[in-house]
């Protein structure tokens, strides 16, 4: 059974700082709401509660165009007071069993400074690197005016056409539909909102950054994928709908055409580590990996 309020007070305790554990409806919708399946995960207790906790979230994606169900790796959590007694490896070697058991052909995510050691070592993930991440200066506000804000409807008309076309793509992709995109855009902890033009559909949200509200562009959608969208008007876009000085985008789109200016790790509140782990035997990282991952597919906004 899962007991999501034993869980919401370990990750409030050890992630004082990220105010979505604070929201009480949050781990509800991450953990049962998603239309790809409910959560995969391993809990230990002691006498007083809840003291590790690993759970990844099930997602829908397409190999060459045909399905299988990935994971996402994410809310890996063990209390101060059972620190270095191999917590993690236990969580880990179970939710991963699990995982395998259930059909899930890879594992996915994007790990912090403090964990990517563990996910390596003691999981067998495979690190790819830093997530890009550039920030991007609005242009003349003409530049917007191919944007508009998007209703619930324009954007599920848009994904359900754009995400049977992208599916069909060579490699891992995830399969974003309208019930999967509704899902995502109901987070409770965050205030996402669509902007619409005739070759493009962006999903942004605004965030602070050291006191600077920050437009961050966390998914971009291409009408056709032969023509590569500019990254410009969407950030002029997101910067004049979200009141912000300039825009954030972060990860891979083949679809995009992106410049800016690059981030630095060392300014980043996380370095945003790529990591995969294949659950088949015949597969290696390299053949899960994906050419299009955002902030969206993701939990980081």
């Amino acid at each position: 059974m899962i007991s999501l309020e034993a869980t919401s007070r370990l990750l409030r305790e050890v992630f004082p700082q990220h105010a979505k554990y604070q929201h009480p409806d949050y781990l509800e919708w991450e953990y049962l709401r998603s239309p790809s399946g409910t959560v995969i995960e391993s809990n230990l207790d002691d006498e007083q509660g809840r003291y590790g906790h690993y759970a990844l979230v099930p997602q829908r994606w397409r190999v060459n165009g045909k399905p299988c169900t990935y994971a996402l790796s994410l809310n890996t959590a063990v209390s101060h007071r059972r620190r270095g007694q191999g917590v993690f490896s236990r969580l880990g070697t179970t939710v991963v069993e699990r995982a395998r058991e259930s059909g899930v052909r890879a594992l996915i995510g994007v790990s912090n400074a403090e964990s990517t050691h563990g996910m390596v070592k003691s999981l067998g993930f495979k690190s790819f690197g830093h997530l890009p991440v550039v920030a991007v200066l609005p242009a003349s506000p003409l530049r917007a005016r191919s944007f508009d804000l998007g209703t619930e409807g324009e954007m599920s008309a848009w994904c359900s056409e754009v995400g049977s076309n992208q599916g069909l793509a060579a490699g891992p992709q995830r399969h974003w539909d309208a019930q999967e995109l509704s899902w995502r855009m109901a987070d409770p902890a965050h205030d996402y909102q669509v902007l619409i033009s005739d070759g493009a559909l962006a999903v942004v949200h605004a965030t602070s950054y050291r006191g600077l509200r920050v437009a961050v562009i966390v998914k971009v959608f291409v009408r056709e994928p032969t023509v590569k969208a500019e990254i410009s008007p969407i950030a002029t876009a997101a910067c004049s709908a979200l009141r912000t000085p300039f825009a954030l985008y972060g990860g891979y789109n083949p679809n995009l055409r992106l410049r800016g200016l690059p981030v630095p790790t060392r300014i980043r509140p996380s370095p945003l580590n790529f990591i995969v782990k294949p659950l088949l035997e015949d597969l290696e990282p390299s053949d899960v990996v994906p050419n299009w991952f955002e902030f969206l597919d993701f939990d980081a906004y």
